[in-house]
């Protein structure tokens, strides 16, 4: 890289791929990707995956967080496990940024922590 190129090193805040979450603060999380989208920068270098040249793959990313985080309170609401979530979450809306996502469903390792996260917060 030459001197003077915008470009922003993230580590795990971003990636280009649907994101591990199995040890996330998701209000943070999205809080702090707010944050950078604020800076001046052409590329960011996520912790995996490809570089981010887009602000759309940005939205998308935090998007899906929010979107888990939301549709797994609403099923946790209505009953349901952190695994049996998993299995329903709806985020096809997202595929095109990721196309790991084939249907519903999410990596119960990310609903599992979500639950415990939202337990972390409610005893605060």
């Amino acid at each position: 890289l030459a001197v003077g190129e915008r470009v922003v090193a993230t580590g795990d805040l971003l990636q280009s791929a649907v994101p591990f979450m199995g040890d996330g603060y998701f209000d943070e999380w999205v809080a702090t990707i707010d944050e950078v989208k604020k800076l001046d920068f052409a590329v960011a270098f996520p912790g995996h995956g490809a570089a981010i040249t887009n602000r759309e793959t940005i939205e998308a990313f935090q998007g899906y967080i929010r979107d888990l985080t939301a549709q797994a309170a609403a099923l946790r609401k209505q009953g349901l496990t952190a695994d049996e979530t998993a299995e329903r979450v709806d985020l096809t809306a997202y595929k095109a940024h990721f196309p790991v996502i084939q249907g519903l469903g999410a990596d119960v390792r990310a609903v599992r922590r979500i639950y415990a996260w939202m337990d972390e917060r409610a005893t605060r």
